[in-house]
């Protein structure tokens, strides 16, 4: 029996732990502390230590406080009442290190990036990284020659977390411009195994129905410029070779990779951060 000092229905109170087995990150590796806690709270407050817990044990939610390190919630915690009124509320439950991810940079490929912003989310399967992060000169063209193969797996380090690299690729990578022609990138990176990042996410019907009533009005205005230049060239107003320049430069091709890039261009980039 040990004790653990824990910030609950403000105030900072020692309550009496039972140290169990560490858990190890799936960030870092490193063991991670697990304590069973019992506390008993009267009937007026219990509802205010049910929000906190909830909060708690949410996985983006505030973990507790203590005195030398940030505490999760398990799930599976109790609240029985005992007594007649006013009541005593007996909590049991299980509380794990919390772990919050900062690196200090991000190296791949001999490319340090260091986060401006940094959100690291993992479980049993994966680890997925999104970062901001903004770069001029070479090491922005370095880190453009890596996007260019979405399936190319890299090994990334995260200083700070760990120093063993992870084999990661690339997700979805927007940017904008920053400032003195620098560009500031928002960057997703997924770990070896782990599935398409947008396979399962809200966002696959982001700007639906718009963006297919906006695809088919392009189709519509290819049409017509098709049958545009055809009246043209045959009422005599365009000449053989414009005709053919024209519609070649109308036929739909492959992007570029810069044109490619471009598509990716924001000008509000926080819009995307969450």
């Amino acid at each position: 029996m040990t004790s653990l000092k824990l910030r609950l229905l403000g105030a900072v109170r020692e309550l009496a732990a039972v140290e169990l087995p560490p858990a190890t990150s799936v960030h870092s590796g490193r063991p991670l502390r697990r304590f069973a806690l019992e506390l008993h709270v009267p009937d007026e407050r219990h509802q205010e230590l049910d929000a906190e817990l909830e909060a708690a044990a949410a996985n983006e939610g505030r973990p507790l406080r203590g005195t030398d390190a940030a505490w999760r919630v398990l799930d599976g915690w109790t609240a029985t009442s005992r007594g007649r009124r006013p009541e005593i509320y007996i909590y049991r439950m299980e509380v794990q290190e919390a772990e919050v991810p900062e690196p200090s940079a991000l190296e791949i490929e001999g490319l340090s990036l260091t986060p401006a912003k940094y959100k690291e989310e993992a479980d049993e399967n994966t680890v997925m990284v999104t970062l901001v992060t903004e770069v001029t000169g070479e090491d922005d063209e370095h880190l453009e020659t890596l996007l260019r193969d979405p399936d190319a797996l890299y090994d990334v380090t995260r200083r700070g977390i760990s120093d063993t690299p992870l084999r990661m690729r690339f997700g979805r990578c927007l940017w904008e411009w920053g400032g003195d022609g620098a560009r500031r990138h928002h960057l997703e990176l997924i770990a070896a195994g782990g599935g398409n990042e947008a396979a399962s996410s809200p966002l696959a019907l982001v700007n639906q129905p718009q963006l297919e009533r906006t695809m088919e009005r392009a189709a519509a205005n290819t049409d017509a410029l098709a049958k545009l230049l055809e009246e043209l060239y045959s009422q005599g107003v365009l000449s053989e070779s414009a005709f053919q320049a024209i519609n070649a430069a109308a036929t739909p091709r492959p992007l570029t990779r810069r044109e490619e890039r471009e598509t990716f261009r924001t000008d509000r980039l926080s819009d995307y951060w969450r």
